[in-house]
């Protein structure tokens, strides 16, 4: 004989529908939480007030706000359109079609720095441009950060840098890389850079970037480029 307590049944139904809620909730928020770590960074913090959480050369992702108030302010490098930008007060969003700026005041300090590759006449590959722009601040350039975009770092494994034709330093091929520029007295006289970018492949496949830094002109003490 089996005995029924009177309401039993009417929990334990509950308590199913429960877990079929909570396994849902936790399998949607994993879900979103997989499409978060896969989205691409939409750009990058150059500098900011004391007040703004996100720390210099950390990358905003669809999801994250960062909060100004009222005076706040923070420089930004946007991927999208390969400016740099400064933001002052009220709140900016990163999404997926990029930055959405609410209740504040954006300004473009300059174009950004963004190289491509393109053939020269000697059939090697590189893309000679010269970073300038406006100098909001005393600041010279003492060091070049740049950043690489996945399909580099899916087909090369190690990238040198060389400044005005010195001995190249070799770095592995990570999402940024630092480099120390030398000392450069000269006012207004730029600074030659060549990154070689060497293939996983066997086949000693090489790739070749070249550039010029006014340290001057960059208005930080690290010039950033993307190398795509």
């Amino acid at each position: 004989m089996s005995m029924r307590v009177k309401g039993q049944e009417g929990r334990g139904r509950r308590m199913a529908c429960d877990l079929v809620k909570t396994t849902a909730g936790a399998a949607i928020g994993l879900a979103l939480g997989l499409v978060a770590a896969q989205a691409d960074p939409v750009a990058m913090v150059l500098d900011r007030s004391e007040n703004v959480t996100f720390a210099a050369f950390s990358e905003l992702y669809p999801g994250d706000v960062v909060t100004l108030g009222e005076t706040g302010h923070v420089d930004l490098l946007d991927y999208a359109t390969c400016r740099e930008v400064r933001i002052t007060g009220g709140t900016v969003s990163a999404t997926g079609d990029g930055l959405t700026v609410e209740n504040g005041e954006e300004r473009e300090l300059r174009p950004g720095n963004c190289l491509g590759q393109k053939a020269a006449a000697s059939d090697s590959k590189g893309l000679a441009v010269t970073m300038r722009g406006i100098v909001p601040e005393n600041k010279v350039a003492a060091s070049l950060m740049l950043r690489f975009d996945d399909d580099l770092k899916a087909r090369f494994d190690t990238v040198l840098v060389s400044f005005a034709g010195g001995p190249p330093h070799e770095f592995p091929m990570d999402d940024r890389v630092l480099a120390e520029m030398p000392a450069w007295s000269a006012e207004g006289e730029e600074v030659p850079v060549e990154i070689f970018l060497k293939g996983k492949a066997s086949d000693g496949t090489v790739e070749l970037r070249q550039f010029t830094v006014d340290p001057l002109q960059v208005g930080r003490n690290t010039a950033v480029v993307v190398v795509k």
